[in-house]
């Protein structure tokens, strides 16, 4: 029976014949609607394709090995980008990996389209790494939250790293590490992400890899992956979603990008951007991202706001009951539980911790009106109903730590009627951890406070307390805080510039589409892509931008978009 059962799940053909049977649903939307998916992909890059055949073979010669991580049930979106991307690489005399798992074949096929070769997790045997009996001790030794948090092995964060991974297949931002049970499963982890770096080092090192491309870098095996990467020195790409269908963001990670948010500017960049005065081309490409993010010109921004609209500030205010002149805080609750502690340091414990601190602090000042504005994603991530039966984590939270909130702080939850945009345009203040608020904030010319770095907190803009004590006293101090100057305005307005037109990579080689037996794009994985018809005999030259600066691993941001100032005086 065990090895029929070992059988079953080494060959997919198999799987897809016993789901077929016992689970008819999950075949069609696992496996026949992505088969559909992936015959008009390669319908539609058969161009593409020939063009490859003009990449001069020599371009990339001598050039180290290039791992694409795909790992577990990898999006379709990205192993569509990754495969067309691999694929210049290998046309210009490189050797290109997917690693992935037997267990995803569809997203497979799109590797095996252009000739990638396939190196699968279940062929690594991580778990017989051996594990020093010093290290084995200190894990052990771990007790307290704060001492797993903090635990290290020459600089790599594997404390945070399987919090990180605990609290993320648990869907809630809070863990007791006094439980036993607790505890144990994240000493297991720690043992774990140890031996996946121990083998991944060697094994990059065996298959002459000196180039990465990721998307997730923090938890299960992508933390320890990445980071044995960043150890030896390697080029890493990193990937990340946006709101915008038709790009991604990239950035390289180094030691000094490592835990910088993947839309944080560099300080060389910001060093290039931060001179341009001419505010024109800037001001326009800002508010013309608002009213894509805020319209419906992008699905993947208008899962976030759906049937809400953009209201005259006046008209909110009637609404909510705030007279004229008296001022409003808006906090932007994060998503209490995902990528913890990757994006720089924060000054509370985690992100549930901030947020019912925050709380604490709004429920003790009545001179302004306060808003708890509970994440959005909360609509399509799925584990409100799976995880916590109905109920937002942030509302949990608040009712077990602080109970009835007084009449100046009120919940925003993410049906309410206004758009986004109007939440920004009412706050006369944002407090935020580093989220993106802050940054569309700053550009309105909005008071800022954050309570965490790795993202903004450098470029000017934002008020960032560095002790908690500090940053309960400002918000206590809020009624009487000064709105920013001219040059925080100008500073806001640049970085806002800076991350949401000039940091995105356009895939105008791509049509954004939605995937078969969906009508709207919901969830990330509705999201995949098609070749454009304006594919030509030769590579995009936005793919020759792409692979040019990945080659540059010392320059962090992807940038495009320059104000025809700046890229004058670039030159």
């Amino acid at each position: 029976m065990q090895s029929l059962k070992a059988a079953i799940l080494r060959h997919w053909p198999l799987r897809l014949l016993v789901f077929l049977v016992a689970r008819p649903k999950r075949v069609l939307w696992d496996f026949l609607f992505p088969l559909v998916d992936f015959l008009r992909f390669r319908r539609s890059v058969v161009t593409f394709r020939g063009a490859l055949k003009t990449v001069d073979p020599r371009a990339g010669a001598g050039r180290p090995g290039l791992l694409i991580v795909a790992g577990w049930a990898m999006n379709a979106e990205w192993c569509q980008l990754w495969a067309m991307l691999g694929a210049v690489y290998q046309a210009r005399g490189q050797q290109v990996y997917a690693l992935t798992t037997r267990q995803q074949p569809i997203q497979n096929l799109y590797f095996r389209l252009f000739g990638i070769a396939l190196l699968y997790l279940e062929d690594i045997d991580f778990r017989g790494a051996e594990v020093p009996v010093d290290i084995r001790r200190q894990i052990d030794a771990l007790a307290a939250f704060d001492d797993v948090k903090a635990f290290e092995i020459d600089g790599v964060p594997f404390g945070k790293m399987a919090l990180s991974t605990y609290t993320r297949q648990r869907a809630t931002g809070i863990m007791d590490i006094a439980d036993e049970k607790a505890r144990q499963e994240v000493r297991r982890w720690l043992i774990y992400l140890y031996q996946v770096f121990v083998t991944a080092r060697i094994y990059y090192q065996s298959r002459g890899i000196g180039m990465t491309f990721f998307t997730e870098v923090f938890m299960e095996e992508y933390g320890s992956l990445y980071y044995a990467a960043l150890k030896d020195g390697l080029n890493i790409v990193r990937f990340a979603g946006t709101v915008r269908d038709d790009a991604v963001v990239v950035q390289h990670l180094t030691p000094e990008s490592d835990r910088t948010h993947f839309s944080s500017i560099s300080e060389a960049s910001w060093a290039r951007i931060l001179p341009i005065r001419d505010l024109a081309m800037v001001r326009e490409g800002v508010e013309q991202n608002f009213r894509d993010r805020y319209g419906d010109k992008w699905g993947l921004s208008a899962r976030n706001q759906p049937n809400t609209r953009i209201v005259p500030v006046a008209e909110a205010r009637a609404a909510l009951g705030v007279p004229e002149g008296r001022k409003i805080a808006v906090a932007y609750s994060h998503i209490l539980y995902d990528t913890l502690f990757f994006n720089g340091e924060d000054i509370f414990q985690n992100y549930a911790d901030w947020l019912v601190r925050t709380v604490k602090a709004a429920c003790a000042n009545p001179a302004i009106d306060w808003f708890i504005k509970v994440h959005p994603s909360n609509l399509w991530r799925g584990e409100l109903e799976y995880y916590h039966g109905g109920k937002y984590e942030e509302v949990r939270l608040i009712e077990e730590h602080i109970g009835v909130l007084p009449p100046h702080v009120r919940l925003v939850y993410p049906d309410t009627p206004f758009s986004p945009y109007t939440w920004l345009e009412l706050a006369d203040v944002g407090i935020t951890v580093r989220g993106t608020s802050g940054i569309e904030l700053g550009a309105l010319g909005k008071t800022v406070v954050t309570a965490g770095t790795g993202r903004y907190e450098s470029a000017g803009f934002s008020i960032n307390p560095q002790t908690v004590e500090e940053y309960l006293d400002v918000l206590a101090a809020l009624p009487d805080i000064p709105a920013p100057d001219a040059e925080q305005r100008r500073r806001g307005l640049l970085f806002a510039y800076a991350t949401f037109c000039m940091k995105p990579f356009t895939l105008d080689f791509l049509v954004p589409v939605t995937r078969t037996g969906k009508k709207r794009i919901f969830s990330s994985d509705d999201l995949v892509f098609l070749g454009s018809p304006s594919l030509g005999a030769g590579v995009p030259a936005s793919i020759e931008a792409f692979v040019e600066w990945s080659y540059r691993a010392q320059e962090i941001d992807f940038l495009s978009c320059w104000p025809a100032q700046a890229a004058a005086d670039a030159n």
